[in-house]
């Protein structure tokens, strides 16, 4: 098994609270598992200057904008319909 540095591990946590980027994007830019960026996020995220807790995923965010356009998409339908 392969041991990382803890600037390397660091800067994943940096990445996955940014948010920007999906766990399974990071997955695959940094060749790591998803539980590995999990258990890092916990590991260093104080030490990463994050104290808030990961609560807004862009997966999470794309599923409540998927939710949303489905309630117009039905919307839609309804007027037509009329």
């Amino acid at each position: 098994m392969c041991q990382y540095r803890n600037n390397f591990k660091k800067d994943v946590v940096k990445v996955y609270m940014a948010g920007n980027k999906s766990t399974i994007e990071i997955t695959v830019k940094y060749s790591i598992t998803k539980s590995s960026v999990s258990e890092r996020a916990k590991k260093y995220s104080k030490e990463c200057k994050y104290t808030h807790t990961i609560s807004k995923s862009i997966e999470g965010n794309s599923a409540k904008e998927i939710q949303r356009l489905k309630q117009i998409l039905k919307e839609k339908h309804k007027e037509i319909e009329f």
